[in-house]
């Protein structure tokens, strides 16, 4: 459902989210955020879904793995998009200091939000304790 919500159903792309001051941040998760997803789940659980639709999310990773053979999923080609080291720019910088010279800072960038996704913008991939690889197409496991 998490996921699910990021895609927002007025437009062809993610959604915006409103921030407290009532202007938009595409990549963050305030509480208003968590509560629409909250109130999402309870709504799916209370049309009484089929347990094994979602019997799986009671075990932990080590326990999915064992049991499946490994944990794969459906996910964006350009994965992973995180962890990113800032989401915004402050409005007014922190002054500089000496204390901090030895951080290292990256010059901000900006990036060109992607408002439209299709299915060739997905792939599998197979996700391992600390780390996750691309999983074989059909035509790749045609090949070998």
């Amino acid at each position: 459902m998490h996921e699910l919500y990021h895609i927002d159903p007025e437009q062809n792309g993610i959604r915006r989210v409103e921030r407290s001051d009532g202007t938009y941040a595409a990549h963050c998760h305030g509480p208003a955020f968590f509560e629409r997803v909250a109130d999402m789940v309870t709504a799916y659980l209370d049309t009484r879904p089929e347990p094994s639709a979602y019997d799986f999310l009671q075990h932990d990773f080590a326990t999915l793995t064992a049991a499946h053979a490994g944990v794969t999923a459906t996910s964006f080609r350009s994965f992973p998009s995180y962890p990113q080291r800032y989401i915004e720019r402050l409005p007014e910088q922190p002054p500089s200091d000496a204390s901090l010279a030895a951080i290292d800072v990256d010059p901000w960038k900006t990036r060109r939000v992607r408002a439209h996704y299709t299915e060739a913008d997905l792939h599998v991939r197979q996700f391992m304790l600390d780390t996750s690889r691309r999983w074989p197409t059909l035509r790749a496991e045609r090949a070998a």
